[in-house]
């Protein structure tokens, strides 16, 4: 009867411990990479603002994703961007707006915009400038 005994806490003490490893990794990925998230995005605006050339956007057309982050809603635009020695082109951009700046992103409203004219047709490389 001991070795089963014995069997069985170690058995207990492996899956204990292997449940709080399993947990501890969960929460650090449950919060580490979120941060990460938002620092990649702090530093890539940095970036735009830092490196960009700047120009105007035509909102020619606004759409509602139906999504809310942090109750704000996230929105699909299509804009006619005129930057400095380009003809004007057209990109298509999902982005969050805060309430407080929804009034600015109407169809027909022109906002200033940075643009980063290495790839100056990816949504990522065009950032508004919401006053």
């Amino acid at each position: 009867m001991e070795p089963i005994l014995g069997g069985s806490l170690l058995f207990t003490a492996i899956t204990v411990c292997g449940s709080l490893l399993c947990t501890a990794v969960i929460v650090a990925a449950s919060i580490g990479i979120p941060l990460y998230l938002i620092k990649n995005n702090q530093k890539r605006a940095q970036e735009l603002m830092a490196k960009g050339t700047p120009g105007q956007a035509k909102i020619l057309s606004l759409q509602d994703t139906g999504m809310l982050i942090n109750h704000q809603p996230r929105v699909t635009l299509v804009l006619e961007i005129e930057v400095a020695m380009r003809p004007p082109y057209q990109v298509t951009k999902t982005m969050t707006v805060p309430l407080i700046r929804l009034s600015q992103v109407q169809v027909g409203s022109v906002v200033n915009v940075m643009v980063d004219l290495s790839d100056p047709t990816n949504p990522d490389k065009v950032g508004l400038l919401l006053q």
